[in-house]
């Protein structure tokens, strides 16, 4: 079986906590040009990328990216769950006292960018699947035709 090298998925995974953890830790997320929506966006769009390679390790492949749409959409609909979750720990974490801008316009345009993350990431998942599975980009039941 042909998948995505662990180490990559690892370098992903920690290529997100460290945009993450340095935007908290230096407080990078406001007054760096584009940091927060570079975050928002990037990390949703890993999140489906290794959900979908999860799944397809374990054999689910067909069930959530048949076609490009569906799969933009179960993307889009993790990308919001993620962003919204996302959005209520920044909210605790304000009420605890840490300076995090949680306004409505900016956590709004944060799940708006979660949306857009996922929904990329599930339709570039369902494009590596299907080179990876060699099926067709039309109909995913059927083997590409070269």
């Amino acid at each position: 079986m042909v998948t995505m090298p662990r180490w990559m998925a690892v370098g992903l995974v920690v290529f997100c906590v460290l945009l993450n953890f340095f935007g908290f830790t230096f407080k990078l997320f406001e007054p760096v040009f584009l940091y927060d929506e570079v975050a928002h966006f990037v990390t949703p769009f890993v999140i489906v990328a290794l959900i979908c390679e999860a799944l397809y390790r374990i054999g689910y492949h067909d069930s959530f990216f048949e076609n490009p749409a569906q799969a933009a959409v179960t993307g889009a609909v993790v990308g919001f769950v993620g962003a919204v979750l996302w959005e209520v720990v920044e909210v605790m974490l304000a009420a605890m006292g840490f300076e995090i801008s949680n306004a409505l316009p900016d956590s709004a345009f944060d799940v708006l960018l979660g949306v857009a993350g996922g929904a990329l990431g599930g339709w570039y998942a369902d494009r590596y699947l299907d080179n990876l599975l060699n099926r067709s980009r039309t109909q995913p039941n059927r083997s590409r035709v070269r």
